[in-house]
């Protein structure tokens, strides 16, 4: 075997190494070489299915001839995708192979609407303002070369649209070609079904080893025959098991002569975005990064503010982001977790932190007000104040052993779980995560004084009968929420979760979460209010400032 390895060039050793590294299979190099050139081709008529740590499994040629057909293709979609639109071009090419599985696509002639439409059925479960761009990937996907547009015969290219190389909007595109067909290239490989679904699979791949939105729709799209019923998506788990890959294994998908690590690399030089005319580079790429606006975080409020029959301002679920999956067995997750709390607010001793106290009470009390059907911001904003007090460095001097091992992990458990019915939560976190908080500003009596003003608010508008008594307990919740991170050192990620119980990355930090839903909730409550103003009652006038005011106090936290 040393032998061997010594006649290795000198980059197939350097790969063997990382790959060695990677698989941490160290007890026997033979099986390491097998495996690296079973990754790469050569020699070895095996192929990686999937591996774990000491267990490898292979199998033979049939797939692996399959994914060579699409080698150039997937890699070209792997690596041009705008970070905003990362799922974009695999639901789109996943749209038209089950348009294509159902007898529905003429490969020499394809029907552009009908891809668009798929796209839309899609997207909508999961991003439904984003279920109207599947123009945009569809495009995109010549330039990867998987299609092709044709006018009057010629092919339809990037030159063809001036300085921007893309169409602006769906009608520019659909007024500019006669005819869209599978490339020749791929033509042969298209018409078998087989390799149609080795394609989907490498789609699914990209999707289950890219992030949350992505990997969202690796569950929605698993089975094709399930995608648009939410209740019966797979975990992200299963999926995981199902595809039976790992990040490394999109390796198998990269041209034969390529660099198997050079796909995995962000494009990042102006030269190679416009090589590649990544899509969708336009006013979604440009806040990427950028800390959302207030309308944004209106969208996503999780509670939102609503007008009751009796015109007063009070807590409303979001229809999209508290929309639940319908999945069986739901009622039973607000009695586990009720009893839970029960015994853990049962077993405090009289030192606890009040705050810990008032969050368990406050999410015992939404389960027991709206069941199965909760307002999810309520409870994740409550168990991140949970969580805190858990983990503080105090947490020892009331935290008995008791509950510390099993009381608080059955409860976080519980609400890992239940929130994995919510599958447009997501959304909220991706949104919440880009608030940039000024640090200088948000903490200590900084970080109080916007919510002691909100709660003044609430209690004022009550009284006056422009706003309920939930509308106060909300505000007091936030103010004892602000009261407990501002004693914490700088806002900081919660840690990790294993797969099993994750539901997105941990990407938004309490203190995020914190601002972000006090600003959603008094955006929609001002904007409501605005309109109420016309009832005639000046209490509503009083109300509107009140909220303007608060609103500026909150955006001061933030960049």
């Amino acid at each position: 075997m040393s032998n061997i390895f010594a006649q290795l060039p000198k980059q197939t050793k350097i790969g063997l190494h990382l790959l060695h590294q990677r698989t941490r299979l160290y007890q026997d190099v033979a099986a390491v070489l097998a495996l690296y050139l079973a990754a790469v081709g050569i020699g070895c008529k095996a192929e990686i299915v999937s591996f774990q740590p000491n267990h490898l499994s292979f199998s033979g040629r049939k797939k692996r001839m399959s994914n060579d057909r699409w080698a150039t293709l997937v890699s070209s979609i792997r690596r041009r995708r705008a970070n905003l639109a990362r799922f974009f071009k695999p639901v789109c090419v996943i749209a038209a192979i089950d348009l294509a599985n159902e007898g529905l696509l003429d490969p020499a002639s394809m029907n552009a609407e009908a891809i668009i439409a798929r796209f839309k059925d899609y997207v909508s479960l999961i991003f439904a303002e984003r279920a109207d761009m599947g123009w945009k990937p569809l495009w995109h996907l010549s330039n990867d070369g998987l299609w092709t547009f044709y006018v009057d015969g010629q092919v339809l290219g990037p030159d063809d649209f001036g300085a921007d190389r893309k169409p602006g909007t769906k009608s520019i595109l659909f007024s500019r070609f006669h005819e869209l067909s599978i490339h020749q290239d791929y033509r042969i490989a298209w018409q078998d079904k087989d390799q149609r679904s080795a394609l989907r699979h490498a789609m699914l791949v990209i999707l289950a080893n890219d992030n949350a939105e992505c990997r969202r729709f690796a569950q929605q799209l698993l089975h094709a025959d399930r995608a648009m019923q939410p209740a019966l998506w797979p975990s992200e788990s299963e999926v995981i098991a199902k595809l039976g890959v790992v990040a490394d294994q999109l390796e198998l998908f990269v041209k034969e002569n390529g660099d198997p690590y050079e796909d995995s690399q962000r494009i990042t030089s102006g030269e190679d975005i416009e090589d590649y005319d990544v899509e969708d580079i336009d006013v979604e790429t440009q806040i990427s990064n950028r800390t959302p606006i207030v309308t944004e975080l209106e969208a996503v409020a999780s509670p939102t503010a609503r007008l009751n029959s009796a015109s007063e301002i009070d807590l409303g679920t979001n229809p999209h982001i508290d929309r639940i999956d319908g999945a069986p067995h739901l009622d039973e997750y607000p009695e586990i977790q009720t009893v839970q709390i029960n015994v853990i607010l049962g077993s405090l001793p009289g030192n606890a932190p009040k705050s810990l106290v008032c969050a368990l009470t406050a999410y015992k009390t939404e389960l027991e007000k709206r069941g199965a059907r909760p307002i999810a911001g309520i409870l994740t904003n409550q168990y991140d104040i949970i969580d805190a007090e858990y983990r503080h460095y105090d947490a020892a001097e009331w935290l008995s052993a008791g509950i510390k091992d099993a009381g608080f992990p059955a409860f976080f458990r519980e609400h890992k779980k239940f929130l994995q019915h919510f599958p447009f939560v997501v959304e909220r976190e991706n949104v919440i995560s880009r608030i940039e908080v000024d640090e200088a500003r948000a903490t200590g009596e900084d970080l109080i004084k916007p919510f002691r003003a909100a709660l003044a608010m609430a209690k004022a508008a009550q009284t006056a009968g422009v706003a309920t008594v939930d509308v106060v307990q909300f505000m007091q919740e936030l103010k004892q929420g602000a009261e407990l991170l501002a004693s914490l050192p700088n806002d900081m990620p919660l840690p990790a979760i294993s797969n099993d119980d994750r539901l997105v990355p941990p990407t938004a930090t309490p203190k995020q979460r914190l601002i972000g839903t006090a600003i959603g909730f008094v955006v929609r409550a001002l904007n409501l209010s605005a309109t109420a103003v016309g009832l005639g009652t000046a209490s509503y006038s009083t109300f509107n400032q009140n909220l303007a005011y608060v609103l500026e106090m909150l955006k001061s936290l933030i960049r």
